[in-house]
């Protein structure tokens, strides 16, 4: 999708998509512009995420995203819920047609734990912050996961049956239930 910016008096006025209305006087004479690609984004969280011009949104689209501008930096930036990204365009660069790409970069992981009270986890695997002591579920800072990583972790409190369970991770916010035996209950069969 092709993307107008324009401004006046050295301020941003708008974004839009090409062939859409609004403020069309203050739009500037059209120049051959650029396009903006994104690498490093797996195909399935495309769906779920944007590309951000002068504060407009646009979906992601396989041919890239066209830009036109004239006077001003603008930054292009990537949001959604798992991957960030951004890159500065000056109107010198973005022409004849040229590709600027964008590389999309993976969010920390968070988790947010569905759990009895003071439930604490240390990992066998994953990251040395996680494996190096015990952490209580709402101290886990946040942590690196690439595109995704499943870990193995221990989860103990008092009055429960230690747990070990496997965490399939993605970048940015995770939710974990963590169904935990209490001491003398009777063994569910699976």
């Amino acid at each position: 999708m092709a993307w107008r910016v324009w401004m006046l008096s050295g301020m941003v006025t708008g974004a839009v998509p090409e062939g859409t209305t609004g403020a069309a006087e203050h739009e500037p004479p059209v120049v051959d512009g650029c396009t903006v690609t994104v690498i490093g984004l797996p195909v399935p969280a495309r769906a779920h995420h944007e590309l951000e011009v002068a504060g407009a949104r646009t979906r992601l689209s396989g041919d890239g995203l066209h830009l036109q501008l004239e006077h001003l930096e603008i930054a292009v930036r990537l949001v959604g819920p798992r991957y960030h990204g951004e890159l500065s365009l000056h109107p010198r660069a973005c022409t004849g047609g040229s590709t600027h790409v964008l590389k999309a970069h993976p969010k920390p992981a968070r988790v947010r734990f569905e759990a009895p009270r003071s439930v604490a986890m240390r990992c066998e695997d994953g990251p040395d912050a996680l494996r190096d002591r015990w952490w209580l579920l709402t101290d886990v800072p946040p942590f690196d996961v690439g595109h995704g990583a499943t870990l193995r972790c221990e989860f103990k409190s008092p009055g429960y049956v230690p747990l070990h369970q496997r965490l399939p991770l993605l970048p940015g916010e995770n939710t974990v239930a963590l169904e935990m035996r209490r001491l003398g209950a009777p063994a569910l069969l699976p």
